[in-house]
C-alpha cells in the first residue's frame, strides 16, 4: 500500500510543476527557435552583425599580420583619413559587399594595384628611349601608382553598384504591385515583405536579399525609419527611396498603406513609359552618326558604283 501512495503522490508532484513551468517552457522553446531562424535566415543572404569603427573603434582591419595589425601601415592610414574609410565602405554597401573582411580586402586591392601600376610604368619608362632619368621616372611612376591604384579600384567597385542598381530598378514595379496585393489581403508590412521577398527570390536575387535584410532589421530595430534609411543607403536607388519614404509616412500617420502603394504603382508605371518614350525619341540622334559611317558609305558603293567603273572604261578607251 504504502508504494501505491507514493506513486500517487510523486504523480501529483509530477503534474503539478509540469503546470506551473509549461508557461515559462513555452517562452523559452519559441525563443529558441525565433532565434535559431534569424540566425539562419540571416546566414542565408550573408548578413554579419558588426558595429560600425563610430561605436567601437574598430575599422573593420583583422588584427593579426604585420601589416594589417593595429600597428600596421594601412590601419595607421584608416585612422588617419576617416573619410576614406566612409567613401569605401559606401561604395561597398552600394556595391553588394557585405561580408567581414570587405574593407580589408578592398584596401588590400587598392595596394596590390598601386604596386602593379608602379612597375608597369616604371619598367616602361626606364626600357624605353624617354630621355628621363631614374629618379624622375620613380617619381612618376609613384604618382601613378598612387592615383591609379586608388582611383582604379574605385571605379570597378562603381561599376560593379551601377549595375546592381540597375538591376534592382528593373524589380522596382513588380515589387510594388505586389506590395499592393499583399497589404491588401491583410498582411502586416513584415509578413508582406518577407512574402515578397520569397517570390522575388528567382526573377530578381539582388532586390530579393535587400528585402530579406529589411524583414530581419524590421524585427530588429524598433525605429522603422531607420530600416528604410538603410534601404537606401544600400540601393541607391530613386524609386527604393520613393518607396520607404511612402511605407514611413502611412505607419507613421496611420494612412492607408494599400492606397498610398497603388498610386504609387501608377506613378512607376507612368515613369517608365516616359523613359521608354524617351529613349525613343533620342534614337534618330543616336544612329545619325552610325548612319554617316556605316550605312551611306555602302549605299554610295552600290548606287555609284557601276556609274563611275562605266566612266572608268569610256575614258580609258
Amino acid at each position: 500500500m504504502s508504494d501505491i501512495w507514493i506513486d500517487i503522490v510523486s504523480f501529483i508532484v509530477t503534474f503539478t510543476v509540469l503546470l506551473l513551468i509549461k508557461d515559462f517552457a513555452t517562452r523559452i522553446s519559441i525563443q529558441i527557435m525565433s532565434d535559431y531562424k534569424l540566425e539562419k535566415r540571416k546566414k542565408r543572404i550573408h548578413v554579419v552583425s558588426q558595429s560600425t569603427y563610430e561605436e567601437t573603434g574598430d575599422l573593420g582591419l583583422s588584427h593579426s599580420g604585420p601589416s594589417l595589425g593595429a600597428s600596421g601601415v594601412l590601419h595607421f592610414i584608416a585612422v588617419k583619413n576617416k573619410d576614406l574609410i566612409d567613401e569605401m565602405q559606401e561604395l561597398l554597401l552600394k556595391a553588394g559587399i557585405r561580408h567581414r573582411d570587405a574593407l580589408e580586402e578592398f584596401m588590400k586591392s587598392k595596394v596590390t594595384s598601386a604596386i602593379a601600376i608602379f612597375f608597369l610604368v616604371f619598367i616602361t619608362l626606364t626600357t624605353n628611349d624617354f630621355d628621363i632619368s631614374m629618379l624622375i621616372s620613380f617619381f612618376i611612376s609613384l604618382l601613378c601608382a598612387v592615383l591609379g591604384g586608388h582611383r582604379l579600384t574605385n571605379l570597378n567597385l562603381q561599376m560593379l553598384a551601377n549595375r546592381r542598381k540597375e538591376a534592382i530598378e528593373h524589380g522596382v514595379p513588380d515589387l510594388i504591385d505586389l506590395l499592393v496585393i499583399c497589404t491588401e489581403s491583410g498582411l502586416d508590412l513584415n509578413r508582406a515583405i518577407r512574402r515578397i521577398a520569397r517570390e522575388l527570390r528567382t526573377s530578381n536575387p539582388l532586390l530579393a536579399d535587400e528585402l530579406s535584410l529589411t524583414s530581419i532589421e524590421l524585427e530588429m530595430i524598433p525605429d522603422h525609419r531607420q530600416v528604410f534609411e538603410n534601404l537606401e543607403n544600400r540601393t541607391d536607388c530613386l524609386e527604393i527611396k520613393t518607396i520607404s519614404k511612402t511605407l514611413s509616412q502611412s505607419i507613421e500617420y496611420g494612412s492607408s498603406l494599400s492606397t498610398s502603394l497603388r498610386d504609387l504603382a501608377v506613378e512607376s508605371r507612368q515613369r517608365r513609359m516616359l523613359e521608354a518614350e524617351a529613349r525613343a525619341a533620342q534614337a534618330p540622334t543616336l544612329l545619325t552618326l552610325p548612319m554617316m559611317f556605316f550605312i551611306m558609305p555602302c549605299l554610295f558603293i552600290v548606287m555609284l558604283g557601276p556609274v563611275i567603273v562605266g566612266m572608268i572604261k569610256s575614258f580609258g578607251n
